[in-house]
């Protein structure tokens, strides 16, 4: 949008007395009429990131249920499954942590709110 005044592009919206939206412009300090806002749908659900970085990523663990190895953040869901055989499959290999166990874990998680009025 263009001032209507100056034409510049340096238009923003700012909350004004009564909880109303006002265009103005920097440049020559115009200002429209305040607005009610468009009416916004308040959704009670997100996703979260579910790890440390962005990502999908894994644990492993020994035989007793203690952690070796928290992995890197993998891009896919696949590359980090991969990546976690290969791990657990060369952990097996040794009698004093195999049986081991892993987790793969998602890159984020859809959680829902509580709506309170």
């Amino acid at each position: 949008m263009e001032c209507p005044k100056c034409g510049s592009d340096d238009i923003h919206d700012r909350w004004v007395s009564g909880r109303k939206l006002q265009r103005s412009c920097d440049d020559c300090n115009w200002k429209e009429l305040p607005r009610t806002p468009p009416l916004q749908v308040i959704k009670k659900t997100k996703f979260i990131m579910a790890n440390r970085f962005s990502g999908f990523c894994y644990e492993a663990y020994d035989r007793y249920g203690h952690i070796m190895v928290y992995s890197k953040s993998y891009g896919t869901k696949e590359k980090a499954r991969e990546a976690l055989i290969k791990e657990l499959t060369t952990w097996n290999k040794n009698s004093d942590y195999a049986p081991c166990t892993g987790i793969l874990w998602p890159d984020k998680v859809k959680v829902i709110g509580e709506i309170i009025k």
